[in-house]
């Protein structure tokens, strides 16, 4: 900013300070003489005698509750249904997955002390209802809060990794 912007740029700052306060003095009145419209230039009688009386105050009276799309009378509510699972049969059990990536046993391969070796498992994601299969070979111990544990490529057909452990339902 060159010598002459900073010259302008203080003037017109200083006239501003003295100008807003001096156009804000000069300019309030009172309330009879400012010219501000009355009651009755809004559309409301005044009686003449209005303003040499007291005001009447009556008690607030509040309207019965209005309730909208309904009638009167009030319906008790029903018996909630809760759906819950039966328990699980012989050759089931309900568990917590979870993932470990395993070397050289193959490919659909998992480990739980719920089933017997060698079984062909069928394993549900309780969540979202997916289901996968995998040969249970008791080849792994398992981590604490897991009940059975997947290959990594077995587990993703049914929940993601950040998901783990996940509750599941076991069928053999």
């Amino acid at each position: 900013m060159n010598t002459f912007d900073r010259r302008r740029l203080v003037v017109a700052c200083v006239f501003t300070l003295v100008a807003l306060p001096a156009l804000w003095a000069l300019g309030r009145d009172t309330a009879a003489s400012s010219g501000s419209p009355n009651v009755g230039a809004a559309g409301v009688d005044v009686p003449g005698a209005a303003a040499d009386t007291a005001p009447s105050t009556t008690e607030y009276l509040p309207e019965a509750p209005l309730f909208v799309g309904g009638d009167d009378q009030q319906a008790n509510p029903g018996v909630v249904n809760v759906a819950v699972p039966p328990a699980p049969g012989a050759n089931e059990a309900r568990a917590k997955a979870s993932f470990h990536r395993f070397a050289g046993l193959g490919a659909a391969v998992c480990t739980t002390l719920l089933a017997p070796e060698g079984e062909v498992l069928t394993v549900t994601n309780l969540d979202n209802g997916q289901s996968t299969t995998c040969t249970n070979t008791l080849g792994m111990q398992l981590p604490a809060g897991s009940d059975m544990v997947m290959n990594t490529a077995v587990y993703i057909l049914i929940a993601d990794l950040a998901e783990a452990p996940v509750p599941v339902r076991i069928n053999w």
